[in-house]
């Protein structure tokens, strides 16, 4: 507040002094013309004051306030004096006091209330004693002046009660507003670290489950490849039971290879290197088919896309491989008594899009539609389908890294819809 109260002082005199200049000049002749040499005096000493409070150096701010206001009172008393009530005399102190209260501290609020009280006393007992009389004003008759001049008083008193209130109110204000700018500051800076150190931590995970991935496939491939140059060479020495351990350990390692294969696709996703481009769907879903062509032929599906002039968003990630997931889980788990029907539909949701997978598939039970999107999750018997359980896993890391979302809603035995969104 005291900064507050300083740069109001200081702005004040700047923009007033040209024209107090302006003002002051004319009148010290004009009033020196008049003979009202009391006048031409305040007028003189003002002039100066000013003049010394902007140019002279070495004065405290404090020191300069008081010479201020030291010469606009005098200047009100001279006005009043030589113009009496009618004049700007009046008008003065009550500029004069009002201003004091704003630049001044608290604790001297009330002072410029007591000054223009001690000057209105002092002109009404010049006025009861004859010592001056105001211009318009009978000798000895000083209720006219009583009466104005105790308004004055009355306002410069309410003034330095009610101005220092409204700067405590202000001055609580701004300190709470302070407090919970710096409380807000400290929050976000822990909260930014505690993103940054998950972000970190995210990235470890990440290069452990890429390194990991790779330097696991080098012994898988040694067991594989053992078994089976163990089956080629001595096959003819082993018995029924050997095969058959033989094989189940060729399929573990096979089951194995694939679930780290997907782990380390997983671990990929996200990576700074990934193409942004922008895909028309109808494009995307051709360029799947081909990929999973010999399942699509093999199962009879029918894939259709509403609408299929749609043109999705700039990605920044691989969208193939989670609508490429989508459709093969849609195929893998469809019913027996009916060929795959798969719908696919984009919504424009005006900053993004909504896409949705729909099948008439086995369904879903209401209480796994959280979980089987979480890695290595599956929800039947590897003989019955087959799987790593990683395919919705890598989908929600895909959707998540385009800012959006995936979910599904599924009824059991009649079909599933998968939902993600990607934003814009």
């Amino acid at each position: 507040m005291d900064y507050w109260r300083n740069s109001l002082f200081s702005g004040t005199l700047i923009s007033l002094l040209p024209f107090c200049l302006i003002a002051l000049i004319p009148g010290v002749y004009f009033s020196l013309v008049t003979q009202h040499y009391i006048l031409a005096l305040a007028d003189l000493f003002t002039t100066a004051a000013m003049l010394v409070i902007a140019f002279v150096p070495g004065i405290n701010l404090l020191l300069r306030k008081i010479i201020f206001f030291s010469s606009v009172f005098i200047l009100s008393c001279a006005l009043l004096l030589y113009l009496g009530l009618p004049g700007p005399g009046l008008l003065y102190l009550l500029a004069a006091c009002t201003f004091s209260i704003l630049i001044f501290p608290t604790a001297y609020s009330y002072w410029p209330a007591w000054i223009i009280t001690g000057i209105c006393i002092l002109f009404t007992l010049a006025i009861a004693f004859d010592v001056i009389k105001l211009p318009g004003q009978n000798s000895g008759s000083a209720p006219e002046w009583v009466a104005v001049s105790s308004n004055l008083v009355f306002i410069g008193f309410l003034l330095a009660a009610l101005i220092p209130r409204l700067f405590k109110g202000l001055q609580e204000t701004l300190d709470k507003e302070k407090a919970l700018k710096a409380s807000l500051g400290q929050q976000q800076a822990e909260l930014q670290h505690a993103l940054s150190q998950v972000q970190q931590k995210n990235n470890e995970l990440e290069h452990f489950a890429y390194v990991a991935s790779h330097d696991l496939q080098e012994p898988l491939r040694m067991i594989t490849s053992f078994m089976g140059m163990l089956k080629n060479k001595y096959g003819d020495q082993l018995d029924e039971r050997a095969h058959t351990y033989i094989t189940y350990a060729t399929d573990g390692g096979k089951r194995m290879q694939s679930m780290i294969s997907d782990l380390l696709e997983l671990s990929r996703k996200g990576r700074a290197d990934e193409v942004k481009e922008q895909v028309p769907v109808a494009d995307l879903i051709k360029e799947i088919q081909q990929n999973i062509f010999k399942l699509i032929e093999e199962n009879n599906v029918t894939i259709t896309v509403e609408p299929a002039h749609a043109v999705l968003p700039v990605f920044r990630g691989d969208v193939t491989r989670l609508f490429q997931n989508l459709l093969s889980n849609a195929i893998k788990f469809r019913k027996e008594e009916a060929d795959p029907i798969i719908r696919i539909s984009c919504v424009d949701q005006q900053d993004r899009w909504m896409i949705s997978v729909e099948d008439n598939g086995i369904g879903i039970k209401k209480d796994k539609y959280e979980k089987i999107f979480e890695i290595f999750t599956r929800l039947h018997a590897r003989e019955a389908y087959p799987g790593s359980g990683i395919g919705l896993a890598v989908c929600k890391k895909v959707a998540e890294q385009h800012g959006g979302d995936i979910w599904v809603e599924s009824t059991e035995h009649e079909g599933s819809t998968f939902y993600f969104t990607i934003h814009k």
